[in-house]
């Protein structure tokens, strides 16, 4: 069965990979910290190591999130959203493909720094630029439904605006 709006925890694990993202640009200034410092031959403060465990660590949710998410869009599909255009709804499509692949992949190439592959830094950089890209395309595309077609698609993930038309 479709649904009209997203389950309660399809929101939470949204909301929480957008808190998580918010973790990620709080902690990123601790990454090249450490790296800088250890081949400099400096000592690594403390508390960047404890940054960088925590980008490393909320890095690592927001991949779970992500496949939990993937998962639940199988098991409980939720609706379509209306679009007067074709090409917006296929941009809205790419761009929602593109940040669940970014949510993947930056974890995975985070890892890959960090432990296996020194040279995966670069492509983690270009894909960290990439979703900024992206999340400026989504939050537009947010501003488009919220403020000019005003069409209530924000009560979906749980954000009512009190100017919003009631469908």
């Amino acid at each position: 069965m479709i649904r009209k709006t997203y389950s309660g925890t399809q929101r939470v694990l949204h909301w929480g990979t957008f808190g998580l993202f918010l973790i990620q640009l709080w902690t990123y200034p601790a990454i090249g910290r450490t790296h800088h410092a250890a081949h400099l031959g400096e000592k690594v403060e403390g508390t960047d190591l404890m940054l960088h465990s925590i980008h490393a660590f909320s890095g690592g949710l927001i991949l779970v999130f992500a496949l939990v998410r993937l998962w639940l869009r199988y098991r409980e599909p939720v609706e379509p959203p209306v679009f007067r255009w074709d090409a917006v709804a296929t941009l809205s499509k790419l761009v929602h493909f593109a940040l669940y692949a970014m949510l993947i992949l930056l974890p995975i190439t985070g890892v890959l720094k960090m432990y296996v592959l020194p040279a995966a830094g670069p492509v983690h950089v270009l894909l960290t630029r990439l979703l900024y890209g992206l999340l400026v395309l989504h939050v537009a595309g947010v501003a488009l439904h919220a403020l000019f077609w005003r069409d209530n698609l924000l009560a979906r993930m749980g954000v009512k605006l009190p100017f919003q038309r009631q469908i």
